[in-house]
């Protein structure tokens, strides 16, 4: 059985389940999984589907002359479920579980997160391929080379078109789906943003638009906040403003030191970065006029 996630987003209207989910029972697919929402505020409907479906093309009974089995085609699913898109005037994907995205991190000094991503990724908690990791800096080629992936170190003095020219081409040469910025501290251009919309995962270290610049954790410390947290959102060509797919937070004491600030972000760090990248590859992720939606069961 080969598995399939059909998402799905419209204007709220009568007869969307019952349309999307027999178009999938006429393609011999078995639903896993339905989670919807519709946004009452908005009059939109968001739909997210597993289903799994018959992936052998020729059945035993088939080969000693008995009945064939039906087969899912995807090619003939799509070109069923466009005519329904069009009906509803719906934007839709349909993902293959057997195929992985591929995702370049950016680093640069700080080994926290690139870590994390990379032992969740060994432990298969992340559905994807990580084919090469680029920095800015030489201080993480090591952690690169313990987990056999290639790491390419980019020269920043050249320039900011000329740093993100040759980026482009490591990312081109990869074939990357998906790029994640693991406290990747360069700023982006907007071109760049543009040509990744949607497609560029960054960790910020607090609720976003919340102590921005450097040295956050002195800042939220001086200010005596109660409260760390983290947020894992797109990249876009306005800083630190895209589009927000995961947050949390913990307490801290008036007690904790700026050092025991620091090591408790990084923990939030972690966590968070891993839940938007499970939650984008697990495509729960839905993003209507710059806000998201994070449709799951």
């Amino acid at each position: 059985m080969a598995t399939y996630t059909l998402t799905a987003t419209c204007r709220d209207q009568s007869g969307l389940i019952s349309a999307i989910t027999s178009c999938i029972a006429q393609n011999d697919g078995n639903l896993l999984n339905l989670a919807q929402h519709t946004s009452v505020d908005l009059g939109m409907f968001f739909c997210r589907i597993t289903f799994e479906a018959p992936a052998i093309s020729v059945s035993s009974n088939e080969s000693k002359g008995g009945e064939p089995v039906r087969i899912f085609s995807p090619a003939k699913f799509m070109a069923e479920f466009s005519e329904i898109a069009q009906k509803f005037d719906m934007e839709w994907k349909l993902y293959d579980k057997s195929v992985k995205q591929r995702m370049a991190v950016l680093v640069s000094k700080t080994s926290h997160c690139l870590y994390e991503v990379l032992l969740k990724h060994a432990d298969g908690q992340l559905d994807c391929d990580i084919p090469v990791i680029i920095s800015n800096h030489p201080d993480l080629c090591s952690i690169a080379t313990e987990f056999h992936i290639p790491f390419f170190q980019i020269d920043t003095l050249k320039g900011k078109p000329a740093c993100e020219a040759d980026i482009q081409a490591l990312l081109d040469q990869y074939k990357i789906d998906v790029v994640c910025m693991a406290r990747y501290m360069q700023i982006l251009s907007p071109e760049f943003t543009r040509r990744w919309d949607n497609k560029i995962i960054n960790i910020h270290h607090g609720f976003l638009p919340a102590f921005k610049g450097a040295k956050p954790y002195d800042q939220a410390w001086r200010k005596g906040v109660k409260l760390i947290g983290a947020t894992a959102h797109f990249a876009n060509e306005d800083l630190d403003q895209g589009p927000i797919i995961y947050q949390d937070v913990v307490r801290v004491k008036d007690t904790n030191s700026i050092h025991e600030f620091v090591e408790i972000g990084k923990d939030v760090e972690r966590r968070v970065l891993v839940e938007g990248l499970k939650k984008y590859f697990n495509h729960n992720i839905f993003i209507h006029d710059g806000r998201t939606f994070i449709i799951e069961q």
